[in-house]
């Protein structure tokens, strides 16, 4: 609240004062607030003093609650009163034929408020309903791994690897090493944090995948037939980390024609990967796309954003023999007219909703005309960031869907924990 508040106490019965400032200032939480009393602000600027009564349940019992809105802002709050006095407060007094002009005056649009309140209120619970409903649909049951990271550092723990590879920025405790700036460890088994030889992919490409002695290429539908084609056992966690990167395989062999089509001709495909972090940490599990073209073209992944360590922008990095990483400091919108035209472009798990600062490259793929990927961590960042979309002229050309190559750990805080994929198409 943005004016002074005072709580006056009298047998069974409480009265709070607030004081709102002008519609065009009021503060997001203020409005809220009067949201929740099924109030506008129209209402409150209709009557000098309004004067609301409520229940409330108490630990003693059912007690009196009366709340005090008073309009216009700023009007001073004067009241002598005895707590000792057993009388009805003056300023209940003084409010009571205002409160009667304004009951007559307001009651009719403060049922019409409080229904269409319920209305909504009834749509969005029914929309949380059914996204917790498809939550438990989406847990990933097939791995025998704890799943569920409430305390990062004791989830990494809890598998041995802690501080150690690419885990280290799966908690804080390497924060204050910039993205791209982890110490590089000795080799890929140091990379993986240590695990047993079993239970992470080896740099070395597929052999069983041969039809009339020439390589084919590998469609996945999910984790489940990774683990099989690489041998790994359900107990490694391997998944959290490779989501990224299979994430990318599988939006450039799965959901887009062209890229596949570049990719089956044997020629390679630009990739522009907006807003890289972790990843800059995770190149060695990069590797494992080229590794999964297996016959097919070629791919060149340039990372663009603002989190790129100046040392590391303009650097290229050879990720196996099919795929290479570029790595460029700035924002997209400023960088892009720079770098080789993309064929694709993606962005993971990249908080659409946030449009500010998503505007300008919003803005720029529109008139690119480049067909764009993105992703979310849960199904209502999906949708809000579809709004974000569509408000920047960007014309949804694939539903949200589940993405089969998500993260199967739960991290604290969010709500979901799968992230979906939205396409947009100019």
């Amino acid at each position: 609240m943005t004016g002074p508040r005072e709580t006056i106490r009298v047998p069974n019965v409480e009265v709070l004062r607030v004081t709102y400032e002008l519609d065009s200032v009021m503060l997001p939480s203020n409005k809220r607030f009067v949201m929740s009393l099924a109030l506008e602000v129209s209402v409150m600027k209709g009557a000098a003093l309004l004067h609301l009564c409520f229940s409330k349940e108490m630990a003693k019992g059912n007690d009196l609650v009366a709340v005090t809105i008073s309009y216009p802002p700023g009007r001073g709050y004067q009241e002598m009163y005895s707590s000792s006095s057993s009388s009805r407060p003056p300023s209940i007094l003084k409010c009571q034929r205002a409160e009667t002009i304004a009951d007559v005056k307001s009651n009719a649009a403060f049922a019409l408020q409080k229904q269409h309140w319920k209305e909504e209120h009834k749509d969005v619970c029914r929309l949380y309903r059914a996204m917790m409903e498809r939550e438990e649909e989406l847990a990933m049951k097939i791995f025998t791994f704890a799943c569920s990271a409430e305390q990062p550092c004791k989830w990494l723990e809890s598998l041995g690897i802690h501080q150690k590879g690419m885990w280290r920025r799966k908690c804080s405790c390497y924060s204050h090493y910039p993205y791209g700036l982890l110490p590089i460890p000795g080799g890929l088994w140091d990379s993986w944090g240590g695990l047993d030889e079993n239970e992470y992919p080896h740099d070395s490409p597929f052999h069983n995948h041969f039809r009339d002695g020439i390589s084919s290429s590998i469609l996945l539908s999910g984790w489940l037939e990774y683990y099989n084609l690489r041998s790994l056992p359900l107990t490694s966690p391997v998944a959290d980390i490779l989501s990224h990167p299979l994430t990318v395989y599988y939006i450039l062999t799965a959901l887009s024609i062209s890229s596949k089509n570049l990719l089956l001709k044997n020629k390679e495909v630009v990739l522009h990967y907006l807003g890289p972090e972790g990843e800059l940490d995770w190149m060695t599990a990069f590797a494992e796309i080229g590794h999964l073209l297996h016959g097919m073209g070629n791919i060149q992944i340039i990372m663009v954003g603002p989190e790129v360590p100046t040392n590391l922008s303009g650097t290229t990095s050879g990720i196996g023999s099919r795929v290479r990483v570029n790595l460029v400091r700035g924002l997209y919108q400023d960088e892009a007219n720079y770098l080789p035209a993309p064929h694709i472009i993606v962005a993971l798990n990249c908080g659409l909703g946030n449009y500010s600062s998503w505007g300008g490259a919003l803005d720029l793929i529109n008139s690119m005309k480049i067909p764009a990927y993105f992703t979310n961590e849960s199904e209502l960042s999906c949708l809000n960031g579809k709004q974000v979309l569509r408000s920047a002229g960007l014309h949804i050309s694939y539903p949200v869907t589940p993405n089969p190559f998500r993260s199967p750990v739960r991290i604290f805080g969010n709500s979901i924990i799968s992230h979906h994929i939205a396409t947009a198409f100019c």
